[in-house]
């Protein structure tokens, strides 16, 4: 089991360059040496395999990742800023390569929800020593469904299971009996927005943490806010934080994961959704909100600091050191360069 009593697992969604991802490994691994203290880790997310909905567009092949090359940039920036990677494995056969750049006993494999239920990629994590974080499928979470998926890890070290938010879908049939009153739940929760990208089913951890598999088998639960809102307005885009926060603090996830990008105006993929590490010295042209925005964003600093004050409290850490803490953790600038 994981050390820090929260973690918070944040980077860009697609690794696109070795800049990128080694910038934001350095300020990443800066946070995480401040937020130690009170039993928050940090962990470095991005995916060098990339899944897209489209092949072709405008005529030309879609990026879909930076493949065994960006594992490599990840793999270099993990040893060099000390930081557990969490990247996705796209296929059973892609497998090979994570398995010869990242450390089992370190890193995670993660599965996404559009493979949630590739039972051959199941099969082929489940006979690694990788931790997994297997992500909730676009249909929502069906218990049974979500329980088979794990049984497949059971060989794997730490088993984390993410809920992403999910589409809209109509149960039908008398065997969808509890889906249909997950879903009724679900549609009428005033967690709910019409502008955000997919439907919020942060409150899925009622169900989950009380189940008796997840609780024998130590599964740890994560909240990936970025999907669900989405980040096309400034007010979804402060939502991905405020959520992220809640998470932790109002439902009780172990895990929290953040997609962060501090050049998302440059980003191929998912850049509207990207949160910035900090806006201390920010040039807003780089980022996905292109100038200062009337709804100020919540950054991955603004996510550390809310939940140190939170962690402060339950482990006693007095309120002079916390203000210390925040005080370097706001040195950080969004500028910064790794050495």
């Amino acid at each position: 089991m994981d050390q820090e009593e929260i973690t918070i697992v944040a980077g860009p969604c697609a690794v696109e360059s070795e800049e990128q991802i080694r910038d934001m490994g350095y300020k990443i691994s800066l946070i995480k040496d401040l937020a130690q203290p009170y039993n928050i880790g940090l962990k470095l997310r991005g995916g060098a395999w990339k899944p897209r909905t489209l092949y072709y567009k405008n005529g030309e092949k879609i990026f879909e990742g930076t493949r065994e090359e960006g594992l490599t940039w990840l793999a270099q920036t993990a040893k060099k800023y000390t930081l557990p990677l969490v990247t996705e494995v796209m296929s059973e056969m892609d497998l090979r390569h994570l398995i010869r750049y990242l450390n089992p006993d370190r890193d995670y494999l993660q599965i996404g929800a559009r493979t949630s239920q590739a039972f051959a990629l199941l099969y082929a994590v489940g006979g690694t020593r990788f931790n997994v974080l297997l992500k909730n499928p676009q249909h929502g979470i069906d218990i049974r469904e979500t329980i088979g998926s794990l049984q497949r890890f059971e060989n794997n070290g730490i088993k984390v299971f993410c809920t992403r938010g999910q589409r809209i879908i109509e149960p039908r049939g008398i065997q969808s009996q509890t889906y249909q009153e997950y879903m009724k739940k679900l549609l009428s929760s005033t967690h709910q927005h019409p502008h955000a990208r997919n439907l919020n089913n942060i409150e899925a951890i009622a169900q989950l943490k009380k189940h008796p598999y997840i609780l024998n088998n130590n599964i740890l639960l994560c909240h990936d806010p970025s999907h669900i809102w989405g980040g096309k307005t400034d007010l979804m885009r402060r939502k991905i934080g405020e959520y992220a926060i809640k998470a932790v603090r109002e439902f009780g996830y172990d895990w929290i994961t953040v997609e962060v990008n501090d050049k998302s105006a440059e980003a191929i993929c998912d850049a509207d959704q990207a949160l910035l590490t900090t806006t201390n010295g920010v040039d807003w042209s780089k980022t996905n909100a292109r100038k200062e925005p009337q709804i100020k964003p919540i950054t991955l600093v603004d996510i550390t600091m809310n939940l140190m004050e939170f962690q402060a409290k339950k482990i006693g850490i007095e309120e002079e050191e916390v203000k210390k803490s925040k005080k370097m953790i706001e040195t950080i600038r969004w500028d910064m360069r790794s050495s």
